[in-house]
């Protein structure tokens, strides 16, 4: 298809590329989260949008931005129109990184108005605060503290005799995230490091042990909750995740949910830590029975429905969340954690959800795009009524069933 064909550009913003070898210079290049950007890409020139990934070290001028699109199945380097939407993807793994990406936005902006997907969430403490003032949903949070320092941590300790789970605000995907509890001779440290390599101390001397955290924590900001017995039958790890999205009349609608399970002996359930995905509701039978399950998820689903509002109203426009959920050998229900850019490895294991999951970015997309060029679109020919949008996106789902990271 014709540049000209296209109703509107999607512009994916993705992680940088690192450089690749020569040996393997030649080699098919792989993206970050490539079988859902894959999904995008075909799913996109179904319903008549160009869809293109980029990055910071993309080139740009007042016309057009270098990019990656699919040629037959591979990926390949060109140039694209600047785009209308931005569906930013990207993940940062330094401060340097996160400001060349605002960089890189910011200059884009001043020379083509774009609409942003999306607004991003701020760190766990805001998004903690947020939620725990509105009285519908507070009860579903745990005990959540800032971290301030080894005084503080004592006395938590004392008050929390089960343990303390620490994360960095800004963390994301487990790294970072650590757990402290006593044992017969000490305490004991363990969880995985910024760099997502596991952790295993233990400490004969609590001063010892303090030290070593706030080493850990350094200058970030981080939060402290008890540590909750959060682990199956068999004492691994693991959560709900919950995908929840607007549509193309921008309403939150619930895509779905999967448990996700931790590897051995990790104290974090997420997929980057070598975890593994399941269908919620058998998984949760298989734990607490099927009436026990189907109430569970129906929880997670009227939280759900209520915290992507609530969040929107505090931090801006949204357009999708992801939303993880812990839940305690009595069946209490925890909220842990919300994520403005969730994975999508999770809700392979539905395939009605995996196919929305795919689907409902290009609705919304289009509905922005709608909003900032109305003249392109019309009642008749408008991709917000597609009829064949699901058929199609169930199609190319089939094709892509893994991803990157999650």
């Amino acid at each position: 298809m014709a540049v000209s064909q296209f109703r509107f550009i999607l512009g994916i913003m993705i992680s940088e590329q690192p450089t690749r070898s020569a040996e393997y210079a030649e080699a098919p290049l792989a993206m970050p989260e490539d079988a859902f950007c894959r999904g995008l890409c075909q799913l996109g020139r179904t319903l008549g949008i160009l869809v293109f990934l980029f990055d910071t070290t993309s080139s740009f001028n007042a016309a057009q931005i270098t990019g990656y699109s699919l040629r037959k199945g591979v990926w390949s380097r060109g140039s694209f129109p600047l785009p209308d939407v931005v569906y930013d993807r990207s993940l940062h793994r330094s401060s340097a990184q996160y400001s060349r990406h605002r960089k890189m936005l910011d200059e884009l902006k001043e020379v083509h108005s774009f609409f942003p997907f999306s607004s991003t969430l701020p760190g766990k403490w805001e998004v903690y605060t947020a939620i725990r003032d509105n009285e519908q949903l507070a009860a579903s949070l745990p005990p959540t503290y800032l971290y301030e320092d080894e005084d503080q941590l004592a006395l938590l300790e004392l008050q929390h005799p089960t343990g303390l789970f620490l994360k960095p605000s800004a963390g994301t995907h487990g790294k970072g995230a650590i757990r402290l509890r006593r044992y017969p001779g000490g305490w004991e440290i363990d969880g995985r490091s910024r760099s997502n390599e596991l952790i295993h101390e233990q400490f004969t001397n609590w001063n010892t042990a303090a030290r070593f955290l706030a080493r850990f924590v350094h200058t970030s900001t981080s939060i402290i909750q008890p540590y909750l017995q959060l682990t199956d039958m068999n004492g691994n790890a693991f959560d709900i995740r919950a995908l929840i999205q607007k549509d193309d009349r921008s309403r939150w609608l619930f895509t779905g949910a999967a448990l996700r399970e931790g590897s051995q002996g990790s104290v974090t359930s997420n997929l980057s830590g070598g975890g593994h995905a399941e269908a919620a509701l058998e998984a949760l039978t298989e734990r607490f029975g099927f009436d026990v399950a189907s109430r569970l998820l129906a929880k997670v689903r009227r939280i759900s429905e209520k915290v992507a509002p609530l969040l929107e109203q505090h931090f801006g426009r949204l357009a999708e969340l992801g939303l993880d959920f812990g839940v305690e050998p009595s069946g209490k229900l925890w909220l842990l954690e919300a994520n403005a850019k969730p994975g999508r490895l999770s809700m392979n294991t539905d395939k009605r959800a995996a196919r929305l999951a795919l689907l409902r970015p290009l609705q919304y997309a289009t509905l922005l795009a709608a909003r900032r060029s109305p003249m392109l679109f019309n009642n008749d020919s408008s991709l917000l009524q597609h009829r064949d949008a699901a058929k199609a996106a169930k199609r190319i789902q089939r094709r892509y069933v893994q991803e990157v990271h999650p």
